[in-house]
């Protein structure tokens, strides 16, 4: 099974890293987003954050922090392999191996010898 390490998204970062380039002062962008301007600060730091909160953050920055997370959705995926459902057949197939596999291992039990004459010679 193949598993990719997938980095964990500190979306404050990203909305910080946003906003800077976005030339926005702290002020109008906590106006913006209905906050105190101290609450972008804090906002900063999280490293979660409410969606409906970050909905109104990508429309005031005009940027898709959700692609963050469809990326790392998008990489998991890819590591998961396929599994789909056996049919009837299928079942069939291996319920004849089994009891082969069970008739191969009674023939051998048949052929070891017995242990309380193995150590009569």
């Amino acid at each position: 099974m193949n598993f990719v390490a997938v980095a964990k998204i500190h979306i404050g970062k990203k909305i910080k890293e946003v906003w800077k380039s976005s030339r926005l002062k702290g002020t109008e962008f906590a106006a913006m987003i209905n906050k105190d301007r101290q609450v972008i600060y804090d906002i900063f730091e999280r490293e979660t954050i409410d969606t409906g909160l970050l909905q109104n953050i990508s429309k005031v920055l005009n940027h898709d922090f959700f692609s963050y997370y469809s990326q790392q959705i998008d990489i998991a995926k890819e590591a998961q392999p396929e599994y789909s459902y056996a049919t009837k057949d299928d079942l069939l197939s291996l319920t004849s191996l089994v009891q082969a596999l069970a008739r191969s291992v009674e023939q051998m039990r048949e052929q070891m010898p017995d242990k309380k004459t193995a150590g009569k010679k």
